[in-house]
């Protein structure tokens, strides 16, 4: 998946140690976005594995690892929650992390059929808090001491985006100015069109689709089991069909 500063690539072996440190608790990231896994890089790469989660890994344009943004299922089908982190100070407020978040979220409704999903962010973020608003999501509710920072107790918000919300902030708006980057297609609309009308052409001359005249074989005459209509039946004996219908009756 590729946007305008980034780039998002499946993890390779050599990435996972990469990921567990981004995450790992009192890490920046970590502590800017509320939560952290307590994981290693062999764990973290079997619940990868499990398809419990998936990470994938942010890159510049010149190749540079720096991050990663992480789906999973969540409630009913259809339904995702999403995350991310930039694992380095020095590269927050650039645009990597939130290109990287609409990368992800314009395919999980393009490519995985999402209905519907959700971001978790920390009360006292303020910069995540200023781009959610400046997107279509909807803050859906308040989590109540969610977050743990400097002795005290923090809120969470969540914030949900639905399918049909999503494809309209394609279309830009004032409102709206972080905008989903509409990944393309994997396969053409002349493609599909194309194999729609090879499909069209071939029932055309056949005078019946494939599905009847099996439903015509399985069914066989009326009045006793289906006799053998494959390839080579008209290839057996004579002798062979009375032999077998004299079988038929003495068994009976």
């Amino acid at each position: 998946m590729q946007g305008r500063l980034v780039t998002l690539e499946w993890p390779g072996d050599d990435d996972w140690a990469a990921i567990a440190s981004w995450l790992r608790p009192g890490s920046p990231a970590a502590v800017l976005s509320g939560d952290w896994e307590l994981l290693g890089a062999a764990e973290i790469e079997q619940a990868n594995r499990s398809g419990r989660v998936h990470n994938l890994v942010i890159r510049t344009k010149d190749g540079e690892r720096i991050g990663t943004v992480s789906y999973q299922r969540s409630g009913r089908i259809g339904g995702y929650t999403v995350g991310g982190a930039i694992g380095s100070p020095e590269l927050w407020r650039r645009g990597y992390g939130a290109e990287a978040v609409v990368l992800l979220v314009d395919y999980l409704f393009h490519q995985l059929d999402a209905h519907r999903v959700q971001v978790t962010t920390a009360g006292y973020n303020k910069g995540i808090i200023r781009l959610m608003t400046k997107t279509p999501f909807t803050v859906e509710g308040i989590l109540r001491d969610h977050c743990y920072l400097d002795g005290e107790y923090h809120d969470a918000i969540v914030w949900g985006l639905l399918r049909d919300e999503h494809y309209a902030s394609l279309k830009p708006s004032e409102d709206n100015r972080v905008l989903a980057v509409g990944l393309d297609d994997f396969i053409s609309e002349d493609d599909k069109t194309q194999a729609r009308a090879v499909l069209a052409a071939h029932l055309a001359t056949t005078g019946r689709t494939a599905l009847s005249a099996y439903l015509d074989a399985a069914d066989g005459p009326a009045d006793g089991p289906a006799r053998t209509t494959g390839p080579h039946a008209a290839d057996r004996p004579a002798d062979q069909d009375a032999a077998e219908a004299a079988a038929e009756r003495g068994a009976a």
